[in-house]
């Protein structure tokens, strides 16, 4: 049987019908999770670790890195791995360890539920074991397991707080099809893996992030910002007529901040020249975040800082795929 590591760090999932966490010690947990869902002992041989026990919404990036460097130390003795995760931050989580494990060459399936494992009526049971069933395929993609899809985590993001359906990849086929079968896509696993070398020492996100809305005022960055990341309305448009706007912008330029532009709108993403608008932000420095999700711009632009890196570092960063993310609508990425 192949041998999977289950990483539990928190999140619905684990709950008791009180509302409080289940036992933290990985032994009782185990036993809890064999008790509540036994199929899991015929799909695996598994071993459980609780790095954390942490709500998502209250996660830093050191939570991420340490839990990327554990994936990586176990990774000679098990086959794949499991984590258990709030769906809050799930899809920046995915986005981060989809960059930093793209070279892994292991499945790492991240899942978690909308209900309890102990409620009677619970989406936890089947992802856990639609999980485990991915983690042993030998597929070397990070992904979000949840409802009937396995997706790139680096391409998800979550849309309901309370279907179980609850994630999706707006811009890329799902890594898999869950139904009375699992459906794999034929090139699953198949992606060109570009993550720049010294990336993941450090997730620095001391960056300044707008949403932008008719009527906004516009003010400079906060002093210690080191980038910005504006969601756009549509291809990447801004008010270019207002000079607040203006002004922050060209404030952005003279303290050599990188400015990246993603979507407001999950499905398409951003073409500055597309309209004059666009042009303009283009013209006064904007960086382009094309069809990166939310989080996996903010992902990308947190490992570039962490390293150090600054305007030449973050347009290559968001020119390139590192790790299967979409970059031309209805393109699966190929190797």
């Amino acid at each position: 049987m192949r041998k999977i590591l289950l990483l539990h760090t928190g999140g619905t999932l684990g709950m008791a019908p009180s509302g409080e966490p289940a036992s933290l010690a990985p032994g009782p947990f185990l036993d809890h999770l064999l008790v509540q869902v036994p199929e899991l002992s015929q799909l695996a041989e598994l071993a459980v670790e609780v790095p954390f026990n942490q709500d998502s919404a209250c996660l830093e990036p050191t939570h991420i890195l340490a839990l990327a460097q554990r994936v990586r130390d176990a990774a000679r003795d098990f086959d794949g791995f499991v984590i258990i995760h709030g769906t809050d931050t799930m899809a920046f989580t995915a986005s981060c360890l989809g960059f930093l494990l793209s070279s892994l060459g292991k499945p790492v399936v991240v899942t978690g539920s909308q209900r309890p494992l102990a409620f009677v009526r619970s989406d936890a049971r089947s992802n856990l074991v639609n999980a485990v069933d991915l983690a042993c395929r030998a597929i070397p993609e990070v992904g979000i397991c949840f409802g009937t899809h396995w997706l790139r985590g680096v391409a998800t993001d979550k849309l309901s707080v309370s279907q179980f359906e609850a994630f999706e990849s707006p811009n890329l086929a799902p890594l898999a099809e869950i139904g009375a079968e699992i459906q794999l896509h034929p090139t699953a696993g198949e992606f060109l893996r570009q993550v720049p070398a010294g990336l993941g020492l450090k997730l620095d996100l001391n960056l300044h992030t707008v949403t932008p809305h008719p009527g906004m005022a516009w003010f400079s960055a906060p002093a210690g910002a080191k980038a910005v990341l504006i969601q756009a309305f549509g291809a990447g448009n801004l008010p270019m007529d207002r000079a607040d706007l203006l002004a922050f912008l060209e404030d952005c330029q003279r303290r050599r901040l990188p400015v990246v532009v993603t979507s407001q709108c999950a499905y398409g993403g951003v073409d500055l020249s597309a309209y004059e608008l666009g042009r303009k932000v283009e013209e006064m420095g904007g960086i382009s975040g094309g069809l990166h999700t939310r989080w996996a711009a903010l992902a990308k632009l947190g490992l570039v800082l962490g390293a150090g890196g600054g305007i030449v570092e973050a347009k290559e960063a968001f020119r390139i795929a590192w790790a299967g993310e979409p970059m031309r609508d209805g393109a699966w990425p190929q190797a």
